[in-house]
């Protein structure tokens, strides 16, 4: 297909950073044996390929160290790539930094003017502009305030209304949007909506999957700078975690990543086998009933010695809406500790007090200390829960009524 069709394009995208300290000596910088250190490197994305067409919108997901992040800064050319290439095709928009392009001493009035010039809008498009910024921010009474007294939420209010009244063939923005507030965050996804509508390409990067299927037309995963799947929001959210899981295996002749469960850093060392779920009568069952207690079993297979690791049993709703999680860390319960190369059968009772419609139910199994997952599967199964009183929602709390 030809490029010139899109309006945005990636084509093997690849950035590598620099691990280690700089040279602290011109004796260090020429080579000195004595002083000299063995480079290493990271890529922060690798081999990245896509491209959008006018009024198509993109969401990027992924755990922390993804790449996300590294893919807008390359687009918006705060940075460049170490190979690939790019193209942007018309006048962009980025949020991707809480208050980039604010000067802290200057006024909310100021900094419109000057955050409109960083981002290409002449002075008579900004005075054009003005009075719809100042309304979409909500900041009337801080106006002349200088910035460095906003709160994050007016910061991130002020530089998405900025950014978005650029009229933008192409907006680019990141998780900035988190730290608003829930009225804010919805008039920024409606406008982003009629931006699209208009033909904006949109490229939208967040942790939320329910804003992501609202707002995107397709849905992007990365893991460790790698793109591990594209296709429709719903697959993408309703998969993301399996999808992680199997690119953990796929991906782990890279070596080691960073630590920490915020990462979904998966060692395998422990495996999350033959899951079921159990009714009343002690028999699977995928479909059950509106506060009928079941039990969830599963088998556990160690392949390294496990030091009271933390067990975690999860549903979720198909939207990617969380139902309910618990932990045994959470409910400060000691678990056992496991041998190498032994298996084990955990369970798990709920009472399902949900109302009627579909759910995903999801195992963890993390280190004690919470740095690393053995292993993760927030899509075990499928279930589905019949009966109830009607009532709509998630939970169903058995209302009762009556007139006094």
């Amino acid at each position: 297909m030809d490029s010139m069709e899109y309006t945005v394009q990636a084509i093997n995208l690849s950035k590598r950073y620099r691990i280690g300290h700089a040279p602290l000596s011109l004796r260090s910088l020429l080579g000195s044996k004595k002083y000299s250190q063995v480079d290493r490197y990271h890529w922060a994305v690798k081999d990245v390929c896509f491209g959008l067409k006018p009024g198509e919108s993109l969401g990027i997901i992924g755990p922390n160290g993804a790449g996300k992040t590294t893919i807008l800064k390359l687009l918006s050319r705060i940075t460049y790539p170490t190979e690939g290439e790019i193209s942007m095709d018309g006048r962009f928009s980025a949020l991707i930094e809480l208050g980039a392009g604010f000067h802290p001493d200057l006024t909310g009035r100021e900094n419109i003017f000057l955050n409109g010039t960083i981002l290409g809008m002449r002075r008579e498009e900004i005075q054009e502009r003005f009075d719809r910024i100042v309304e979409f921010a909500g900041i009337g009474d801080y106006l002349d305030t200088p910035v460095k007294r906003y709160s994050s939420g007016m910061y991130a209010r002020l530089g998405f209304s900025v950014a978005a009244h650029v009229d933008p063939e192409i907006l680019l923005v990141d998780e900035v949007l988190a730290v608003g507030d829930m009225a804010f965050q919805k008039k920024c996804y409606d406008h982003m909506l009629k931006l699209r509508d208009k033909g904006t390409t949109l490229i939208f990067i967040s942790h939320n999957l329910q804003a992501i299927q609202r707002v995107c037309s397709s849905c992007m995963v990365m893991y460790r700078g790698h793109k591990v799947f594209e296709g429709s929001p719903a697959e993408a959210t309703a998969e993301y975690s399996n999808i992680i899981r199997r690119s953990a295996v796929e991906l782990s002749h890279l070596g080691p990543v960073e630590s920490g469960i915020a990462q979904r850093v998966m060692t395998h060392k422990g495996v999350i086998q033959d899951i079921a779920m159990l009714n009343q009568d002690g028999e699977p069952a995928l479909t059950v009933h509106s506060g009928e207690t079941v039990r969830v079993r599963a088998k556990i297979a160690f392949h390294e010695t496990s030091p009271s690791p933390v067990f975690a049993c999860l549903i979720q709703k198909p939207d990617g809406q969380f139902v309910y999680n618990y932990t045994t860390y959470w409910a400060d319960l000691t678990t056992p500790t496991f041998e190498a190369n032994t298996t084990a059968e955990i369970e798990f009772s709920l009472k399902i007090n949900l109302v009627e419609g579909m759910y995903y139910l999801g195992l963890n199994l993390a280190y004690s200390d919470l740095s690393r997952y053995y292993d993760r599967i927030d899509r075990a199964l499928d279930f589905f829960v019949v009966g109830g009183d009607g009532a709509r929602g998630v939970a169903d709390l058995r209302a009762q009524f009556k007139v006094l």
